[in-house]
């Protein structure tokens, strides 16, 4: 931020002044450099690309319901470096990411994505209906 200083009849003096802001984007990229995670792992959690999460670190003013995401991935609690923030829980979802480990667990993963895939099957399905229904009483 810049503050002007009017000194004499047409002239002024330019000040810089601190910004009182943190840039957000900063302290995400000390955050994920602290943690365990890696750039790509922490991208794909969160559905991003790796280009993606450059940009988000180049952003001063980057949303707190962006940051929020990747407190919950990291399991840390960026309201403590942003007071203006609203409070959430740290929780990672119980989705296992990357290869099953051994067999049970290959039959877990495909169990829960294929009931994964029934339940939006269904929704699917009865919205198709809905919209048939809708165009035959026209």
């Amino acid at each position: 931020m810049y503050i002007f200083l009017v000194v004499g009849g047409n002239s002024f003096t330019t000040l810089r002044v601190k910004e009182k802001n943190k840039h957000r984007g900063e302290i995400l990229q000390a955050v994920v450099h602290k943690s365990s995670i890696s750039i790509s792992q922490l991208a794909k959690r969160l559905g991003i690309s790796r280009g993606t999460y450059y940009n988000h670190i180049q952003d001063n003013e980057l949303p707190f319901e962006i940051i929020e995401k990747y407190g919950r991935v990291l399991k840390y609690d960026f309201t403590n470096d942003f007071p203006n923030m609203h409070k959430y829980v740290v929780e990672e979802p119980l989705e296992n990411y990357g290869p099953p480990k051994n067999l049970k667990e290959a039959i877990l993963q495909i169990t829960f994505y294929k009931e994964k895939y029934f339940i939006l099957l269904e929704k699917y399905n009865k919205l198709i209906e809905e919209k048939i229904q809708r165009n035959s009483s026209l």
